[in-house]
């Protein structure tokens, strides 16, 4: 199963640089919560995002936020417990400032249950994220 979920994962991503929210959606279940990092003030931190609906919120605040926003995946790790921690490199360039956002090593902690992402925890610090799954840089 946790070959499963690091696949299903990948798909999500790979579905995000294709821009098919059809199946970004589709992994999605009705209920998913995301947490966005505490420091990520551009995303509206006292937002509930729960749903589809609070995804498709979240997204539109990042791409508000951003310019040409994507993120690079670097590894995807099985973090057991039905969870799959992502490392990637954030890409974009702030829209009001203009200044690009390069190499913002990221974290994404996707928790899954029968096929379905439920929870989606996000970390402007890998190291943070590592120790949340029991890991260390």
């Amino acid at each position: 199963m946790s070959q499963e979920n690091v696949e299903i994962i990948r798909r999500v991503y790979e579905a995000w640089k294709a821009g098919d929210e059809e199946t970004i959606f589709s992994t999605y279940d009705p209920g998913i919560r995301l947490n966005p990092d505490r420091e990520a003030s551009w995303v509206g931190m006292d937002e509930d995002y729960l749903g589809h609906r609070g995804m498709r919120r979240y997204m539109s605040a990042v791409y508000e936020a951003f310019d040409d926003y994507r993120p690079e995946v670097e590894q995807i790790i099985d973090a057991g417990e039905g969870r799959v921690l992502v490392l990637a490199i954030e890409h974009g360039r702030g829209r009001g400032s203009g200044a690009e956002v390069q190499s913002a090593k990221t974290a994404h902690l996707w928790t899954l249950h029968d096929a379905k992402a439920v929870q989606l925890d996000l970390f402007l610090d890998r190291e943070r994220a590592l120790e949340a799954v029991g890991l260390s840089a």
